[in-house]
């Protein structure tokens, strides 16, 4: 049974993912993880593992969870991902290597790694592997992957600013020359038809379509420079979310916008905007803006409420927060605020007067979260682990830049042995 807020020990939220469809966020955090049912809100696992969760990834509803450790005290390295069984409450599967995980994308066929150079795609019956992508830096862990019909994969190619497009249904890859500067996000639709990219400036989201390779639309989100955070698509395809360190999150529409009659704009509004149009390339502007979580991690539409946007993040005094809007307004509309986990670090509010808790928040930052040093060194020779006696250990060699699999069957009597 779930504690109540106010009876949970003091936890700092590290990290929140929403699954596939939007229905449910995950929050990793110093204690374990905890999953939470959008709407109607209700908490739906918790679990305390006794160390820190860096990464928590859903597949859709099931039992099935990949994590990743983190925190000061992290449950396991972060160098390896646990395929988690919820039903059994404990690990079946891990997939060790000699960099930091820095991401992870889970379909019902196949579970994605994204180191800082490559890409894994391993077969999730068997954690066999299916593929293996260089990619150029990579800190971040850009990675994106269909989760219906054939599996499609988006991750930055070698060349910077470019993207590279599996399409393992008709094995075909297809190369972007998305931005000219380095990749900040990517966002596929749920079928692969269409992804969306933003580069580290943050003012330009390009929507381009797989099949032909062609850029659809620009979306303006802004003039300055910000650290994009997510991109999310909609279940059909019609609106964009974004969300950035500004702390505001815009949606966007890919529906023509009609234009207003030149009968009812004066000369000076006509002037105007064909210059701004010749300026910004036609660059739509977003049709709603979300304030209210002050940091956003992520966001996703809701499933089963028309025109709602979940915000999940950190609000001004590092608590986990979640918030629901109605993004049918130019200035949406909030329609739920829930606190998922409360910061480690606030003090107690019977030693705080009103005055230093208002001064707190103007001049609040986001909660530091012990995470990877970017300047690690990278290794090659990554292995696969699998801990149940029933499958096989599966051993990678480099040979000629690609992986041979050998498999052999383990006895109790035997320990898996190390990787020098």
């Amino acid at each position: 049974m779930s504690l109540l807020m106010d009876e949970r020990p003091p936890s700092t939220m590290l990290s929140a993912s929403f699954n596939q469809d939007g229905g449910c966020v995950a929050i990793a955090s110093n204690q374990g993880f905890e999953i939470f049912n959008v709407s109607p809100f209700q908490s739906s696992v918790e679990r305390t593992l006794g160390g820190g969760i860096g990464h928590c990834e859903l597949l859709f509803r099931c039992n099935i969870i990949a994590l990743v450790g983190g925190g000061e005290t992290p449950y396991a390295p972060n160098h390896r991902v646990l395929v988690w069984d919820d039903h059994v409450q404990k690990a079946i599967g891990e997939l060790s290597f000699r960099q930091t995980v820095l991401e992870i994308k889970l379909r019902r066929d196949a579970i994605a790694v994204a180191l800082r150079d490559r890409i894994y795609v391993y077969n999730l019956s068997d954690l066999n592997l299916l593929d293996k992508i260089y990619t150029a830096d990579n800190p971040r862990g850009l990675l994106g992957m269909s989760t219906s019909e054939s599996m499609v994969l988006c991750c930055p190619s070698v060349t910077e600013g470019h993207v590279r497009v599996e399409l393992y249904g008709i094995r075909k890859t297809v190369l972007l020359e998305a931005h000219e500067s380095a990749l900040r996000a990517l966002a596929l639709t749920e079928d692969g038809s269409k992804l969306a990219t933003a580069s580290v400036k943050g003012t330009v989201i390009r929507v381009w379509e797989i099949a032909t390779s062609a850029c659809l639309l620009e979306f303006r989100r802004g003039v300055e420079r910000v650290d994009m955070t997510c991109l999310s698509w909609s279940w059909d395809h019609q609106n964009l979310a974004c969300c950035s360190d500004k702390g505001t999150v815009h949606v966007f529409s890919m529906a023509k916008q009609t234009e207003d009659s030149s009968s009812k704009m004066s000369f000076s509004t006509q002037l105007f905007s064909s210059v701004s149009k010749r300026l910004q390339g036609d660059q739509k502007k977003s049709i709603s803006q979300i304030r209210g979580v002050p940091h956003p991690i992520s966001c996703a539409f809701v499933p089963d409420l028309p025109n709602t946007l979940a915000v999940v993040g950190w609000d001004s005094d590092g608590n986990g927060v979640l918030l629901l809007s109605d993004y049918s307004h130019e200035e949406a509309v909030r329609k739920a605020y829930h606190v998922l986990a409360k910061s480690a670090n606030l003090p107690k509010e019977e030693e705080e007067t009103e005055g230093q808790r208002r001064r707190r928040r103007m001049l609040a930052s986001p909660p530091v979260t012990t995470k990877e040093s970017s300047e690690d060194k990278i290794y090659v020779g990554e292995r696969v682990e699998v801990l149940e006696k029933q499958m096989k250990e599966i051993r990678f060699e480099e040979d000629d830049g690609f992986l041979n699999v050998s498999g052999f069957q383990t006895t109790a009597e035997e320990p898996l042995q190390q990787s020098q």
